[in-house]
């Protein structure tokens, strides 16, 4: 993603632009991500677009939201605090570096406590935070690379609301963010009803078909017909036990 991350350095603003405004989904959208996982939701756009490395760190959330953005220079953390001013609720904060995942905290539990505050529906950055045990207090729902003490400069400014490469993914302001325990995907904005659609079509294929036959006790193995990708790549049953005189130890 060094690539991606460089094209889309190469076409910013000024040094920093922040944009006070982003597309939004519409609200009949945002409502068709009630109850979808983000591994449904990745399995819908092909198993693509997904923030990878973060976690929750605050235990049993959730967030599905509009995305706005958030990109730093790396050793600061200034822009991050620039878009609490323009996020709004139910925004989703996505926060990088132009450099990408950056070792220091640029979150703490005063950022959670003036994000749940502000209404947002939770962030992702690529990046570490602290304050984990009033963070998990507040139950703000972040997803982050980790946790350290360390802390991060806020003397640069960056750019607010201008696409990045967040985590491996492209995120576009007014993205669609569907973030959960297993881990956050993005939607693209004009694909976010077909997937929306697809991702429940998935869902209750796999509620009516496959769950009562897994209950039944067939395995996946069968219900799935990797029975047949199985030999195709050269897999056997041998009836019979490990030799270990004829095959070595």
């Amino acid at each position: 993603m060094t690539a991606a991350r460089d094209d889309a350095m190469s076409r910013l603003p000024p040094r920093g632009t922040v944009f006070t405004r982003a597309p939004r989904p519409p609200e009949e959208v945002l409502r068709a991500y009630d109850g979808l996982a983000a591994a449904s939701v990745h399995e819908a756009m092909g198993q693509r677009n997904l923030l990878r490395g973060v976690r929750p760190l605050a235990p049993g959330t959730r967030a599905v939201g509009r995305a706005v953005t958030a990109l730093d220079l790396s050793g600061s953390n200034l822009t991050l605090h620039a878009m609490l001013e323009v996020a709004g609720p139910g925004d989703v904060l996505v926060w990088t570096s132009q450099h990408g995942p950056v070792d220091s905290a640029v979150w703490g539990a005063n950022v959670s406590e003036s994000a749940a505050a502000r209404g947002l529906a939770g962030a992702v950055i690529e990046g570490h935070a602290r304050d984990i045990a009033d963070i998990e207090r507040v139950g703000f729902p972040l997803w982050a690379l980790g946790v350290t003490p360390a802390a991060t400069g806020k003397t640069r400014a960056g750019w607010g609301n201008v696409p990045v490469v967040c985590c491996g993914a492209y995120v576009r302001p007014g993205d669609l963010i569907v973030a959960d325990g297993d881990g956050v995907a993005v939607v693209p904005l004009e694909d976010a009803a077909r997937v929306a659609d697809a991702a429940a079509a998935r869902d209750l294929r796999e509620a009516t078909t496959l769950t009562p036959r897994v209950r039944a006790g067939e395995s996946l193995f069968a219900v799935r017909d990797w029975a047949g990708n199985f030999p195709a790549d050269g897999g056997r049953f041998v009836d019979a036990e490990w030799d270990h005189r004829e095959n070595g130890a």
